[in-house]
C-alpha cells in the first residue's frame, strides 16, 4: 500500500484512483494502475507492507501497545512512482 505525506501540512493518506490532494493543497497523488503511481508538489512516499500489515490488523489486542508492522519511506528515485514537482489544479 503507497501512501503519501505532505512535507508542509504533515497530512498522511492513502492512494486512490482518485486525484486527492492533502489539507495544504501542497501535496497530491494517485494511483496509475495496480502498482504505479504519480505524486505531486511536496509528496512524499511512504509504503505498508501489505502482508505484515494485513497480520497486525488480524492480530489487533484488546488493549496494551498495538500490533507493529513494517512501513518504510519510499526511495525519491522509485521505477512505480513518477513525480511531478507541481500539484495539478483541479
Amino acid at each position: 500500500m503507497k501512501l503519501i505525506l505532505c512535507s508542509k501540512c504533515r497530512d498522511l493518506f492513502r492512494l486512490t484512483y482518485t486525484y486527492r490532494v492533502c489539507e495544504c493543497g501542497e501535496s497530491a497523488g494517485n494511483y496509475v494502475d495496480e502498482i504505479n503511481a504519480e505524486t505531486y508538489g511536496k509528496a512524499i512516499s511512504v509504503g505498508f507492507a501489505n502482508y505484515s500489515f494485513i497480520q497486525a490488523v488480524n492480530n489487533q489486542p484488546e488493549e496494551g501497545m498495538g500490533k507493529e508492522f513494517t512501513a518504510f519511506v519510499i526511495p525519491k528515485k522509485c521505477p512505480t512512482i513518477v513525480h511531478h514537482k507541481k500539484v495539478l489544479k483541479k
